[in-house]
């Protein structure tokens, strides 16, 4: 027994050596030890009294220090646990530059949140020559669109944008809306935001390839596709893209007891792509809309030729109505819209084109309207990039090499021809020939994937234009003329 008492009280006292050394290394006020500033590490240190027995004593003071180190280990992580606490909340407060850029996309850590400013500035100037008609078109300069507003993500499912417009000493509110994905292919958006409707309309305005869309896809559009408060449900994958909306008019009005309720308007455009591909794409769609309550069942449809430095209308079409407290209405009723859409994409050369009818339907006994325009254009990218398609509407142009002198890299150079018609001729609505003609050449120079400069050379034709002036009559009541027009662009 004594034996196994003497091996024991042996094994105790090597035990103890080591931290009898750190107890001495302590009181010189390095160590651990100088991290314990608590009560409860401050008791487990404290030495334990003295009984005479050599082994209880060393037993003694070796239970003390494991209570000092377990006191302390359980400050330590206490700590650490407070630490972490506050680099997390440091960390979601501070904001990172997810997607670096001309501006970029901050992000908190988890990407839970994002917020990023967008916006286009076009500078326009314009030239024109009139070859018939009598109109003296304005030549001039135009800051076409200045745009800025800032879209993100809240809690990754929803998506916000607004943006609103600068130009011509006014504000006016483009987007302001917020959509939220149901899964990965559908989701739901409410507020003001542009209404499905053909592919230039629904693609970016700084995506486009001319200053100006079709004739017939504005003057169309404008009946009953343009940005307006409203409901959709998109539905999108890789190859198929489908969006359905209900929509209020774009009307500024505050209502009361004499002004007619809002009219409003139901939208739709389905796409497939049966070939999307770098350098290789099939892209055909269709749109429609139906589109009701005009204001005082009035209405008209003119469009300007291809460039908006001049606001003459090369042709337009009226119906007039009325809409009395008492007795039958006069004028539009509703109208409805049926569009179709086609793009080829072969390495650096593409073909698109539209077709929009509008159907015009009146009160009473008065027959039905209808009108129609289409316009179809070709490209050729000289530096051999290729246009591309991304979800249902025509992506951003990326050149090869951006322009940069000092390596003697110029950008990318496209050129485009573009034939365009709207026709507004109706028998029922009159006997005269409304019927607009356009031939556009294009060449655009992109400097970066955000800056580009278009040079348009527009020859344009209206027959019973308005802008022919009585009684100067040249070639009928047609007018003719040019124009050139050069725009710089920016976006981000």
């Amino acid at each position: 027994m004594k034996t196994i008492l003497f091996v024991s009280a042996s094994a105790l006292a090597l035990i103890a050596a080591p931290a009898r050394a750190q107890e001495q290394q302590a009181d010189s006020g390095s160590g651990l030890d100088t991290l314990v500033t608590d009560d409860t590490t401050a008791d487990a240190a404290a030495e334990p009294a003295k009984t005479g027995d050599p082994v209880v004593d060393r037993l003694n003071a070796l239970e003390a220090r494991i209570r000092q180190l377990e006191a302390r280990n359980a400050q330590l992580e206490a700590a650490a646990v407070d630490t972490q606490s506050r680099v997390e909340r440091v960390e979601v407060r501070s904001a990172k530059a997810a997607q670096p850029g001309v501006v970029p996309t901050f992000a908190d850590v988890n990407d839970n949140f994002t917020f990023k400013p967008r916006g286009v500035f076009q500078i326009d100037y314009a030239g024109y020559n009139e070859r018939a008609g009598g109109y003296d078109y304005s030549n001039g300069t135009d800051i076409r669109r200045a745009r800025f507003g800032f879209e993100g993500t809240a809690y990754k499912n929803f998506k916000w944008r607004i943006e609103a417009e600068l130009v011509k000493n006014s504000v006016t509110l483009l987007d302001a809306y917020v959509t939220y994905a149901l899964n990965p292919k559908w989701s739901v958006t409410a507020g003001q935001h542009k209404a499905p409707y053909g592919l230039e309309a629904n693609t970016s305005d700084s995506a486009n390839t001319f200053l100006e869309r079709g004739m017939a896809s504005n003057a169309f559009g404008a009946v009953g596709a343009e940005r307006r408060v409203g409901l959709s449900l998109a539905y999108q994958t890789d190859k198929l893209n489908a969006a359905f909306g209900l929509f209020g008019s774009s009307e500024s009005v505050l209502r009361n007891a004499t002004t007619p309720d809002e009219g409003y308007g139901i939208n739709g455009r389905i796409t497939w792509d049966p070939i999307l591909d770098t350098g290789k794409v099939v892209h055909l769609g269709l749109s429609a809309f139906h589109a009701t309550n005009f204001p005082g069942n009035s209405l008209t449809v003119s469009e300007r030729p291809n460039v908006r430095i001049d606001d003459g209308r090369i042709i337009s079409a009226a119906i007039a109505g009325t809409n009395p407290a008492n007795g039958p209405s006069t004028g539009v009723k509703d109208a409805d819209f049926l569009g179709a859409e086609a793009l080829l994409i072969r390495g650096p050369f593409s073909v698109q084109g539209e077709y929009g009818h509008l159907s015009l339907d009146r009160f009473g006994t008065a027959p039905n309207v209808s009108f129609e325009g289409f316009n179809v254009f070709g490209t050729w990218s000289i530096t051999g990039e290729a246009r591309a398609v991304k979800n249902g509407v025509v992506d951003r142009f990326k050149p090869f090499k951006n322009f940069n002198p000092a390596t003697g890299d110029l950008g990318a150079f496209e050129v485009a021809l573009r034939y365009d018609t709207l026709n507004l001729t109706d028998k029922n609505l009159s006997a005269l020939k409304r019927k607009a003609t356009s031939v556009t050449g294009a060449l655009n120079w992109y400097l970066n994937p955000n800056t580009k400069i278009l040079f348009n050379y527009i020859r344009f034709k209206g027959t019973n234009s308005p802008l022919v002036v009585a009684p100067v009559l040249v070639n009928g009541t047609t007018a003719k003329g040019d124009a050139f027009a050069t725009r710089l662009q920016f976006d981000f």
